[in-house]
């Protein structure tokens, strides 16, 4: 789940969930294993659910290098209360308190669940499921959707996007989309094929009219490009190269610029 929100405060912050309920596995910011350990979070615990894959931004040394710089920007989702982790450092603050004003909304949030909460986990272990895994990605969605759609910096200039980063099913789609380069060290950005199969994805703002459709083919790297473009930044590596990104077809809403 992302959420790429303008605001005032021109921050970028990576939230995940449950990061840090269990400081003996992570720190509720810049929580990741240590260099050349074992990761202790590929599987949920007891009240953690946290996974350090899911992070993609604790993998680049640029960030977790600087441990201030990392304290400050990749932290603990905290619940829909605003209540954070007993770990979380001083004066450190969750999206939902962030998402009061628009001086404290970062102008890009990547929000993670845990692994329950993104239908990975189905019975879960770090807390109890729901009907199905479905039931506990809806259980999410309805909890922190309308939380971020009701925001000052959202009603302004925001754009929500929901999505997942692979199909699963019998045939275990593993296909791939639109020129998509394998990864760096990766033979195949899929498991077992070429990418991570056809997933859809939701995008929720006011520069898009309801009810639109695009039938245009995006791959993550498009999203990643388009995340970029609205931010006035660089495109980095594949996302320099994909055949489009988001545009017309997706920012439709009638007397709207694209944000």
């Amino acid at each position: 789940m992302f959420t790429s929100a303008s605001a005032h405060a021109g921050r970028c912050n990576e939230v995940h969930e449950d990061r840090g309920n269990d400081p003996n596995r992570e720190s509720a910011a810049c929580g990741h294993p240590a260099l050349n350990s074992k990761d202790e979070t590929q599987d949920a615990a007891a009240g953690d659910g946290y996974a350090t894959r899911h992070d993609p931004f604790v993998y680049f040394e640029s960030v977790i290098d600087d441990r201030s710089y990392c304290d400050e920007h990749v932290v603990a989702l905290g619940s829909t209360s605003g209540a954070m982790p007993a770990s979380a450092l001083r004066g450190e603050t969750g999206l939902a308190s962030d998402l009061k004003s628009i001086a404290r909304t970062p102008s890009f949030a990547f929000i993670t669940p845990n692994l329950c909460d993104d239908g990975h986990d189905y019975p879960c272990t770090n807390q109890a499921s729901g009907a199905s895994a479905l039931a506990d990605i809806d259980s999410y969605l309805e909890a922190w959707v309308p939380k971020i759609t009701s925001s000052p910096a959202f009603r302004r200039n925001g754009l929500l996007e929901i999505t997942f980063d692979e199909s699963d099913g019998p045939q275990s789609d593993s296909s791939s989309c639109c020129d998509e380069k394998a990864g760096p060290a990766s033979p195949s950005p899929g498991i077992t094929g070429p990418g991570g199969g056809r997933v859809g994805a939701v995008l929720i703002s006011p520069f898009i009219a309801p009810g639109t459709v695009s039938s245009t083919p995006y791959n993550h790297y498009s999203s990643l490009a388009s995340w970029e473009t609205l931010l006035g930044l660089p495109r980095l590596a594949y996302a320099a190269s994909v055949p489009a990104s988001f545009g017309s077809d997706v920012f439709t809403a009638t007397g709207q610029a694209s944000p």
